[in-house]
């Protein structure tokens, strides 16, 4: 069958189909040409004619379910969209989702076609057989070059010169900031006006300009009062429904005007020094009265926008979240520049923390993002001195949009250096009263040629209150008084755990068996000769998989546990000389919780989420435990079992010729399921202290599936009666 009698069947199985609920799945040639295949495949089949609506990329936590609501919002005679999972290993989950919620399907409002790559294909025919079975049929597109002939000769591709690429479709964006939102009667009305004219204006945009993610910088409320966030709440609602917008795509930050000044009165109001910002925001519980000044922003708009969601309040990696527009990984940074905002003098004593920052980069840089923003209230300028300049060298490093607000003015600049740069975007106050400047900005990312083009809008009394804003960009006349910003190119490095487990499963592939090596290129889409496999694409093979160490099956099925301890172990090493030389003397009579104590942040903070749980194994947990102590206690830190197999795996801390009082005994429990600790594991531990050459004892219980806890250290009794620690760390 020709190209254009395939398509031509396709067309008429939809024209049949019109307002049935049916599956149609149309396979191109890779992920990389899966965008501009779905945007051709729309045009033609426009052509019919028929109303094709394009449904874009879906990501690949969004399955039937969501499909249905999609084609019951648009009316036409048929639905198009694509789905490309991050990786070959992301399908799994990808299909099990597709297979969970086939029953949806018969609720669409016509018929869909579902746009994937032949490696998708493969995979959801493996993975998910139920789901195709619901496949009215089966299309193969033509390739690239053919479908492009078929669109230029239908009128469904405007001409262009041969070899020039497509444009990059925008990843559309509403950047608001600094509301100031009040519930006094007379401010009411006026803020309602303002911004029921915003929402007005969005809603009769939608189809010129529909958004995929919304951003707002601070300062929602002005005083950070319980019922100034209701009405928060109920703009941002019916933001989301004349938009469209998901909640999952919808980012807030705090500013200085959520913050509950009665709260915050008899707290700290900085700090002095970089020591004391390393603990803050390393500790949790160092944060813990300063995150309270937050409670009432917390509390309403985790309801709304979701209860497991950043909203500008988690630290590091859980400051960071990844969302998928058309098939691009962006990684959205929310920061805290509040937390020391108090007072109108707030101003070089607002702390962002360099542990903040380069956690979030470790995360984003593991995450595999096509693009970074980061969102914070404050300016740079605004920071305390210590940091002012470190925190934005690092933002070089890690960000290509840095979205902000407070000085209720638009402003924006582009900084290119050797570490990188950032496109940065202050938005204008979106309400100060109806008689000041009153603004937003309408923005269009391209990741793929680094482009940030910017829109201001701004408030005007009369029948249009928003209105397009010419005094931000005068200069641009020719563009429509919008500007195109270049973001600079930068290289993200891989946090050090991500470079050891990826050495380890390179090592793991090329030293495995032929078999094993054949099933991982299979996975990883590399065709591998029938004949012997060379060394040269074993290597190729053992590249790409490292490449993919983010994926838990990988690391558990073919990594072996003696690798993966050596890449923990390599990381402790990293992670904690680089704090310093500094170890705890075991002349201290609490030498042993001390210890413990950091072993435990830095298991919390390093490895654990990064290694899953299914990945995970016994064995590795007391080499890495050892590990980490040897870095931080003066002094010998070893397992014997691994000079000895007959003996099962316990740490000791200190030579046999010393005195008990500076030697320990520490041994290590793996709970896969929620329950107490054994109490064979404190009768262990007790046998190693009754033999007097150990007085301190310890045991580490790690809890698998547990949730997100903190660890903590108890002092408990043996059942004889002695004193032995505790450390509950939850994996």
């Amino acid at each position: 069958m020709t190209p254009e009698a395939r398509i031509e069947e396709l067309s008429a199985r939809i024209s049949l189909a019109q307002g049935s609920p049916s599956l149609l799945v149309v396979v191109a040639e890779s992920d990389a040409t899966l965008d501009e295949a779905r945007r051709l495949l729309v045009g033609i089949l426009q052509r019919a004619p028929m109303r094709v609506e394009d449904l874009g990329a879906c990501d690949v936590d969004m399955g039937p379910a969501r499909w249905v609501e999609l084609t019951h919002e648009r009316a036409a005679d048929a639905y198009v969209l694509s789905a490309a999972p991050w990786g070959p290993f992301s399908g799994g989950a990808f299909a099990g989702l597709l297979n969970a919620e086939r029953e949806f399907l018969r609720r669409l409002a016509g018929p869909v076609l579902l746009v994937v790559s032949r490696e998708t294909e493969r995979i959801l025919r493996q993975k998910a057989p139920d789901f195709f079975t619901w496949a009215a049929r089966t299309y193969e597109l033509p390739a690239p070059a053919e479908l492009v002939a078929i669109a230029r000769k239908l009128g469904a591709l405007p001409e262009r010169a041969p070899g020039v690429p497509s444009e990059e479709p925008p990843i559309r964006f509403l950047h608001l900031s600094d509301l100031h939102l009040r519930p006094q009667r007379v401010k009411r009305y006026d803020q309602d006006r303002v911004l029921r004219g915003l929402v007005d204006f969005l809603e009769q945009d939608r189809d010129r300009f529909p958004l995929d993610l919304i951003f707002v910088t601070g300062d929602l409320a002005h005083s950070g009062k319980p019922e100034e966030f209701e009405l928060v709440v109920d703009l941002f609602r019916r933001i989301l429904e004349v938009t469209g917008v998901e909640p999952t795509h919808f980012f807030v930050v705090p500013g200085n005007h959520d913050v509950d000044r009665d709260v915050g009165r008899w707290l700290r109001r900085t700090l002095d020094k970089d020591e004391e910002a390393i603990a803050f925001f390393e500790d949790e519980h160092a944060r813990r009265f300063h995150a309270q000044k937050l409670e009432a922003y917390r509390a309403v708009l985790a309801p709304l926008l979701g209860e497991d969601r950043a909203l500008g309040l988690g630290v590091g990696a859980n400051a960071v979240e990844v969302v998928t527009v058309r098939g691009v990984r962006i990684a959205v940074a929310s920061f805290n520049s509040a937390f020391f905002a108090q007072g109108d003098d707030d101003h070089g004593k607002l702390w962002l923390g360099e542990p903040n920052v380069d956690r979030a980069g470790d995360r984003i840089s593991d995450e595999g993002a096509q693009a970074a923003i980061a969102l914070m209230h404050h300016p740079f300028e605004e920071l305390h001195e210590l940091e002012r300049d470190i925190i934005e060298q690092r933002f070089e490093r890690l960000f290509d949009l840095v979205l902000r607000g407070h000085m209720h003015q638009p402003k924006s600049r582009g900084i290119a250096s050797q570490r990188g740069g950032f496109v940065e975007l202050a938005a204008p106050s979106a309400y100060q009263g109806s008689p000041w400047p009153n603004g937003c900005l309408l923005g269009e990312l391209r990741p793929r040629s680094g482009k940030v083009r910017i829109t201001p809008y701004t408030y005007t009394s009369g029948a249009d209150p928003w209105v397009l804003d010419t005094k931000v960009f005068p200069d641009d006349a020719r563009d429509g008084y919008t500007h195109t910003f270049s973001v600079p190119e930068k290289k993200r490095t891989p946090s050090v755990l991500r470079r050891h487990l990826a050495q380890a499963t390179e090592e793991a592939v090329e030293a495995a068996p032929e078999a094993v090596q054949r099933q991982v290129a299979k996975v990883l889409g590399i065709e591998a000769p029938s004949s012997r496999m060379s060394k040269e694409v074993a290597k190729k093979v053992a590249r790409a998989a490292a490449a993919k160490v983010d994926d838990p099956a990988l690391l558990a099925n073919v990594v072996d546990e003696r690798r993966m301890s050596t890449a923990l172990s390599k990381t402790a090493a990293d992670e904690l000389e680089a704090g310093g030389p500094t170890r705890i003397p075991r002349s201290d009579p609490q030498f042993l919780e001390k210890a413990l104590g950091r072993v435990a942040e830095f298991i919390h903070r390093k490895v654990r989420g990064k290694v899953a749980k299914d990945a995970f194994r016994e064995g590795m947990l007391s080499p890495l435990i050892a590990a980490a102590l040897s870095h931080v206690v003066d002094g010998i830190v070893f397992v014997p079992s691994l000079h000895d197999p007959a003996l099962r795996p316990y740490i000791l801390i200190g030579n046999a010729n010393e005195e008990p009082a500076v030697r320990s005994v520490i041994d290590v429990q793996l709970l896969r399921r929620a329950g107490d600790v054994a109490p064979r594991k404190l009768d262990e531990v007790e046998r190693h202290l009754q033999t007097g050459e150990v007085a301190h004892g310890a045991l580490v219980v790690v809890h698998t599936g547990e949730g997100n806890e903190e660890p903590r250290i108890e002092h408990e009794k043996t059942p004889a009666g002695r004193d032995i620690l505790v450390l509950h760390l939850f994996w």
